[in-house]
């Protein structure tokens, strides 16, 4: 079992497309540690699948939609489908912790579960994330069965077992899961904004891209642009395209025997001095101690 989640992007909608630990069955389940990601925080994404975090070791800030919520060691959390959401360490501590991605068809035995116990939840826009602390039994066996799934992902029979598992949490994550009221939720306006812009940096992080061209994407003002990043990214545009290029070029680092030379272009640098010092500050080592490193 691989112990990074490394994805690409789904050209239709710029979603994060997950890479599966199988090709035929749509989950993936890794464990991961915050200094893996530059700068000790993950690059924000949003995609169709649902994913549980549990905090192992130390502690980490998971931001949701432009909340944060403080995970301590045994807690967990729960994104919504097409929430935007990641993970960091504002002391840059390190911090241990399960990834379990599955797409919602897993839980879809028949079009009559999906429209009973799935569908509910994952279309519950009000509630974009779920805590899981262990201050409640049904919590708790959430939590238990999440560790449960990454010890059988190794396992012969770990496909069957975890299929099981999966339903086994859903029974008291269905149960108590906070129901929608009367009135659904309205479309978040701001965040629809946030998605084109995220879209835009994604499909041309590799060419020169200024404030101006981000704001433009979403159809609004520069101050604008700023405000709905730190709002919902809490970080600038440009903070955020330097760590997805970052982050790409991590994976070519890890997955190519290209030059730094090479990966500081095809990473949009176009500058190797300058992606060298930006990838140390960000990562605390070159580029080449990463990739001798991983």
């Amino acid at each position: 079992m691989k112990d990074t989640c490394i994805a690409s992007i789904n050209p239709a909608d710029y979603s994060e497309k997950v890479n599966y630990n199988h090709k035929e069955y749509p989950a993936h389940i890794c464990k991961e540690r915050l200094s893996h990601y530059p700068n000790y925080s993950a690059v924000s994404h949003w995609h169709e699948d649902l994913e549980f975090i549990v905090v192992l070791s130390g502690h980490m800030l998971y931001h949701v939609n432009g909340k944060t919520i403080m995970l301590n060691e045994g807690d967990g959390i729960l994104i919504n489908s097409r929430q935007f959401h990641y993970g960091s360490s504002h002391d840059h501590t390190e911090c241990e912790f399960l990834c379990i991605i599955f797409h919602p068809l897993l839980l879809c035995v028949n079009s009559y579960f999906e429209s009973c116990f799935v569908h509910p939840i994952i279309s519950n826009t009000k509630q974009p994330y779920l805590l899981l602390r262990q201050d409640a039994l049904w919590r708790r066996q959430i939590l238990d069965s999440l560790k449960s799934v990454y010890e059988c992902s190794g396992q012969p029979d770990g496909l069957l077992q975890i299929q099981q598992l999966l339903l086994t949490l859903w029974i008291p994550l269905y149960q108590n899961f906070p129901r929608c009221q009367d009135q659904p939720a309205r479309p978040n306006r701001q965040l629809t904004t946030v998605k084109n812009m995220i879209a835009f940096v994604q499909k041309h992080y590799q060419e020169p891209l200024s404030l101006h061209q981000i704001a433009d994407s979403g159809n609004v003002c520069k101050s604008c642009c700023l405000a709905l990043f730190r709002k919902y990214l809490s970080q600038t545009p440009i903070a955020y395209l330097t760590g997805y290029r970052l982050s790409q070029s991590a994976k070519l680092l890890t997955q190519t025997d290209m030059s730094i030379l090479e990966i500081s272009y095809e990473a949009g640098f176009h500058n190797a001095s300058y992606y060298s010092e930006t990838f140390k500050k960000y990562y605390g080592c070159t580029p080449k101690e990463y990739r001798k490193s991983r």
